[in-house]
């Protein structure tokens, strides 16, 4: 077989996989590599089992690997103490096991092994495997997995060395684990706690329904729905690199460990560098909930910290598409009412302009979103424009009307800059415009529409 030929399961484009298992895919990835084992599988504790969640192989052709993991993705092992399965025999004894001949061993039975070897051609020699346990909470999170260990070509038994590095290398990946499965079951919650401000939004609607007030209501709530898919990607989005940033500094660390060139400040670096890291999920959590709560207390907020709220929860969507964004606000500026919902106006102006670059400018040109506060005789003045060539003016007349949509192909509805309009008017009492603007920005001239908001102070 050729070296071109071969393509591995962590070439994770074409599976249907979550952020999780991702991360699963690089420790074991990095696992394997400390030990040259050619393949390895990992298994998570899922309740009274161990799921089979991810397998690698670098010796087999990318469609064997694919059948391979379809036909065993809906494996669990029994959590018991009286099992023959060598995974759940090294999790409940919190033992690293290491098999040299996985056929001279009458010991355990090697689920899925033998098949597989006969069915994609493969021998399967010498096994190791660990458990993953948390070295604070002394909680076992799963089991790793390693398959047949090379050196200079020739296959070789796993050694006294291999359960040593092992035994180090587990703790990181532990809690690797435990970090991004807190995070998940945070999202969960946050997912649960949305459903229910939903339904609470929905009893409200019926309640006035016989108000004047039914209409907007209504519309307010389809505007938070069409938008909740939107934030739900961005934050997915967001989480990718920070989950792989803790995985690798975990895995650098493990490294260091078994070379025994561990710096102590060094390690604190790093440490501190997770922590960062992990601060930093749980504040796109903040954010995301915080947009989503269901408050009616109006209140005063400074008006430049409330917009880069909104330019957080949209910093995947913007960078993704190579945009700029220009920020220059008065910070002492504020205003009194509901943030929420202007939180919800600036993001879907700021949306409005990302979607007009991405069609309009070609993704090698610069794109940018200008984003200006002051105060100018008296009002409050916000503007925020782009660089996108500007509207047709047939479609600026009718820009803020209920329905009217330029992205019918895409699923627009026209609820967002309609509902912009409403809170800016109605509920912050304020007035909102957009024009064609030509400006220069670093000596050269641009054109884009130009979104001003006037508040008194």
């Amino acid at each position: 077989m050729h070296e071109a030929d071969l393509k591995h399961i962590y070439d994770v484009s074409l599976f249907n996989i979550d952020d999780f298992d991702i991360l699963l895919h690089k420790i074991l990835k990095q696992t394997r590599s400390l030990l040259n084992a050619e393949a390895g599988t990992v298994y998570i504790k899922e309740g009274d089992y161990l799921t089979f969640n991810v397998f690698q192989n670098d010796a087999l052709s990318y469609e064997s690997i694919y059948n391979y993991y379809n036909m065993l993705q809906d494996i669990k092992l029994p959590i018991t103490n009286d099992n023959t399965y060598l995974a759940v025999e090294s999790f409940v004894s919190h033992k690293i096991i290491v098999i040299d001949d996985v056929y001279d061993n009458n010991q355990y039975d090697f689920v899925g092994v033998k098949e597989f070897d006969q069915r994609f051609s493969y021998a399967t020699k010498s096994l190791i495997t660990v458990p993953l346990i948390h070295p604070m909470e002394n909680s076992v999170l799963g089991v790793i997995q390693l398959l047949n260990k090379k050196e200079d070509g020739n296959y070789v038994c796993f050694d006294d060395k291999d359960k040593t590095l092992l035994s180090m290398v587990s703790s990181f990946i532990a809690i690797s684990i435990s970090k991004a499965q807190t995070d998940v079951e945070k999202l969960e919650k946050l997912n649960n706690k949305l459903q229910e401000a939903n339904h609470y939004l929905e009893q409200r609607i019926q309640l006035e329904m016989d108000e004047n007030e039914k209409k907007n209501a209504i519309i307010f709530h389809q505007s938070k729905l069409i938008s909740m898919g939107e934030m739900v990607g961005n934050i997915a989005h967001q989480w990718r690199q920070p989950l792989s940033t803790i995985s690798t500094i975990a895995s650098g660390l493990s490294i260091n460990l078994e070379m025994n060139n561990l710096d102590e400040k060094d390690a604190v670096k790093q440490l501190r560098h997770v922590v960062d890291t992990t601060q930093h999920l749980s504040r796109t959590i903040d954010d995301f909930r915080n947009f989503y709560k269901v408050d009616k207390m109006e209140s005063h907020f400074k008006i430049e910290k409330t917009i880069k709220k909104c330019l957080s929860i949209l910093d995947a969507s913007i960078s993704t598409n190579h945009i700029t964004v220009v920020l220059n606000c008065n910070e002492y500026l504020e205003l009194f009412g509901l943030e929420n919902e202007f939180m919800q106006a600036i993001l879907n102006i700021i949306s409005n302009a990302k979607d007009a670059l991405v069609e309009s400018v070609d993704r090698n040109k610069e794109r940018f979103i200008f984003i200006d506060l002051n105060l100018e005789q008296d009002f409050i003045v916000l503007r925020i424009k782009d660089n996108a060539n500007g509207i047709d003016e047939d479609i600026m007349l009718k820009i803020f009307e209920q329905n009217f949509t330029t992205k019918e192909e895409s699923g627009g509805t026209g609820i967002g800059l309609f509902m912009t309009e409403q809170i800016v008017h109605k509920h912050m009492n304020a007035s909102i415009a957009v024009y064609n603007s030509e400006y220069e920005y670093k000596d050269t001239t641009y054109t884009g529409a130009e979104f001003v908001l006037i508040f008194k102070p």
